[in-house]
């Protein structure tokens, strides 16, 4: 829905502390966050929104013994809420705010007073709606902490969906207006909010103070070399910039422990591939592979992809199946020390393998055959090729493959050295088109008819062709013909679809001799006119009816082989005038025939 956002709070717990909510207790991992929205300028109320605990996890620590050592346990939760915000209401230049407070901190910071006593502040602005804006999104952080007087680098850097210039920098961490006593920030504005008050010889240029004190770098990397031990808080603030203007910015605390790592350092580890030490690899997508390291009950590991661990990776090996950079933190198990890292793995996923079925028409008319080709008839050496019809597999590995029935083609190409697979489908339908004409018909001599096929299914975009032309008085692309031949003679129908599909039918048209029906006849057993006899009637008459004149049905033939003698059930009938109906291939001859005596 139009201009309905996602709000998304996340929080860090020290889980010594944490006391999850039970039907016997309130702890205080709260169920639910009650986040305010101001308008810059004036600090005026907008509106509020209610997000509700999701989903929590622990971050994992890559020196599981020193953290084990030092009760260090932390772990990520996340909140969530949908909010819909009006863009009349929103369109202030200034922009706006929203805020979430909540105290207190943990009692044991060692760089500002009062910790315990201290609230925390989440602030993030925003611009009016008519600015179309995702606010940038932290990355989660890796489970560190610091070595007094070793070098530190930590990424606290951000992504923005919008694609906007990012800008970090150490801002002092509010403190706001919550206390002990009322632990929840108000619907009341306190903006500018308190900030915390640091300790003695503690500023914002040496938040963790040392021989290199704490600075952030322009691509978010946080880097440090500490002098003192301690819990050490601080802030970072990302603006966003979009074409050269401040849009908006959102604010990260956090804490890190510095400790007294003992002197002793594992040696580096080496990962290897295939036996190999591994610097610059490529890999099948569908083909994870493995890294490894040597494997010791002594050593604990982290594996890292792009600088940030891994969940779970925890083991000397690791399966690979996305694109980046891997390293892997090594720790002793047993004893707090400092920790080592490997070589850099840059692992990518190899050039992909062309796989691409084409054919020499849309679709496979009926009874017909038509042909697939593979990457155009012709694969690389060292690929295999494999067909499969409607995930069956098929006994072809040529790339052209001739078919007769529809489905859903499949092939697979291999290439045989590394593995890696092209894969492409392409379902073929069938076209069939019923075209039917009589199969014969007959035509008085000097007359014409019309033949008129039948086509199932009936609609379609199709062109006609009628042949021969002989006898031929339409034209012949019409989908009727007219015809009036002097000679037998047999048309055909020529339909083609438009998908260039071609079906056929045919009649035979024989022309008939005019016949001859008599008027009257006298059965009297002279040698003359004795019979109802009709000439030219060979292959004409179906059948043959003749009447009382009462309308009793006294004379029925199929074909006239024998013509009527007057007679009736074998008596002779009296003189007088019969009605008769004379049924022909193509129509119903009627009239009468007088009988005389």
């Amino acid at each position: 829905m139009a201009n309905t956002f996602e709000i998304r709070l996340i929080q860090f717990w020290d889980t010594n502390g944490l006391v999850i909510p039970s039907p016997n207790n309130g702890g205080n991992r709260d169920d639910n966050a009650d986040i305010y929205i101001y308008q810059k300028s004036n600090n005026r109320l907008m509106g509020n929104l209610r997000v509700g605990f999701r989903s929590s996890e622990l971050v994992a620590f890559q020196n599981r013994a020193c953290a084990t050592s030092r009760a260090l346990s932390v772990s990520v939760g996340v909140y969530t809420g949908t909010l819909r915000l009006d863009p009349t209401e929103y369109s202030d230049a200034g922009g706006y705010y929203m805020v979430w407070e909540r105290c207190c901190r943990n009692a044991d910071i060692d760089n500002i007073i009062g910790p315990g006593e201290n609230g925390t502040v989440f602030y993030l602005e925003f611009p009016p709606l008519s600015v179309p804006n995702s606010s940038p999104s932290f990355v989660v952080p890796n489970g560190q902490y610091i070595c007094a007087n070793r070098p530190f680098s930590m990424n606290m850097s951000a992504t923005d969906a919008d694609g906007d210039e990012l800008r970090y920098s150490l801002v002092n961490p509010m403190r706001g207006s919550t206390t002990p006593e009322e632990p929840f920030g108000t619907i009341a504005p306190v903006r500018p909010y308190p900030l915390v008050t640091w300790t003695n010889s503690i500023s914002l240029t040496n938040v963790i103070p040392g021989p290199s004190p704490l600075r952030i770098s322009n691509a978010g990397i946080l880097t440090v070399t500490a002098g003192s031990i301690g819990l050490y808080v601080f802030a970072i603030q990302v603006e966003e910039f979009r074409n050269g203007k401040l849009i908006g910015l959102v604010r990260r605390d956090f804490q890190l422990l510095v400790i007294d790592c003992n002197g002793d350092q594992p040696a580096q580890p080496i990962i290897m591939h295939n036996d190999q030490p591994a610097g610059e690899i490529t890999f099948c997508p569908e083909s994870p592979i493995q890294l490894k390291t040597e494997a010791s009950q002594d050593w604990s590991y982290q594996w890292q992809l792009n600088g940030l661990n891994i969940p779970g990776a925890t083991g000397a090996s690791i399966m690979v199946k996305d694109s980046g950079t891997y390293s892997v933190i090594k720790s002793y198990t047993k004893k707090c020390s400092r920790d080592t890292t490997s070589q850099m793995v840059k692992a990518g996923f190899s050039k992909p393998i062309e796989a691409l079925i084409s054919s020499d028409q849309d679709v496979l008319c009926a009874g017909k055959t038509m042909i697939l080709l593979a990457n155009g008839g012709s694969i690389l050496n060292g690929e295999k090729l494999t067909w499969a019809k409607d995930n069956a597999g098929l006994p072809h590995t040529d790339p052209a493959l001739e078919i007769s029935e529809p489905g859903t083609y499949k092939i697979v190409i291999t290439n045989e050295s590394a593995g890696c697979q092209g894969i492409d489908t392409l379902a073929i339908s069938e076209e069939n088109l019923l075209v039917s004409l009589p199969e014969r018909k007959g035509l008085l001599e000097g007359s014409r008819t019309t033949l008129a096929p039948i086509l199932l299914p009936p609609d379609g975009n199709h062109s006609f062709e009628w042949s021969p032309s002989y006898g031929l008085m339409s034209d012949p692309a019409g989908k009727n013909a007219t015809v009036g031949p002097f000679l037998d003679t047999t048309y055909v129908l020529t339909v083609t679809t438009a998908n260039g599909c071609v079906f056929q039918d045919s009649t035979h048209v024989y022309v008939i001799d005019k016949m001859h029906i008599p008027t009257a006849f006298s059965p009297d057993n002279d040698g003359r006119n004795d019979t109802f006899e009709i000439f030219n009637a060979k292959d004409q008459i179906v059948e043959v009816r003749i009447y009382n004149r009462w309308g009793t049905l006294i004379y029925l033939s199929s074909g006239y082989t024998t013509p009527w003698n007057g007679t009736y059930k074998e008596e002779p009938l009296p003189a007088g005038t019969y009605p008769y109906v004379i049924k022909t291939v193509d129509r119903d001859l009627t009239g009468t025939v007088m009988l005389l005596k």
